[in-house]
């Protein structure tokens, strides 16, 4: 048994590299989960916006999909961004290192464009798409578990 929040809840993360910053801070409506929470980035240096901005949306996914359980959406979130920073490539299909639901890292290549994909993700886009294509070079899928 819970009891609902009777404010607003604010997080502040800050993430720090070499290279880049990241402050952002989360606003958690009372009402959550049944209002979304929102994200603003505070700082940003060295982060291309276009990169800021698919983060942005993944930690309101993970949040508002993760049956209100804020710290492991925020963990999990964390986890993508530091898998990104160690140079490791999002799927291109949820665009996130660790799959949402699974939290695999993507096992699929696609032996024609080397892009690599969740097991998930792809098995999705075969059964939306009607097609058993590769998602990026739409070449006949032939691709191989890493």
């Amino acid at each position: 048994f819970s009891f609902p929040l009777l404010f607003e809840s604010f997080l502040l993360m800050h993430a720090n590299s070499p290279q880049c910053q990241l402050s952002v801070m989360i606003r958690i409506p009372p009402t959550f989960p049944l209002r979304n929470v929102e994200v603003d980035c505070q700082k940003t240096l060295g982060i291309p916006s276009s990169r800021w901005r698919r983060w942005a949306l993944q930690i309101m996914l993970m949040l508002n999909n993760q049956d209100g359980n804020v710290l492991e959406a925020l963990l999990l979130w964390k986890q993508n961004v530091d898998k990104e920073f160690d140079g490791v490539e999002p799927c291109p299909v949820c665009y996130s290192v660790l799959c949402i639901k699974t939290h695999a890292m993507p096992n699929l290549e696609c032996k024609t464009c080397n892009n690599r994909f969740h097991t998930t993700c792809l098995y999705k886009w075969f059964q939306s798409s009607g097609k058993s294509q590769c998602v990026l070079c739409q070449q006949p899928w032939s691709g191989t578990k890493v």
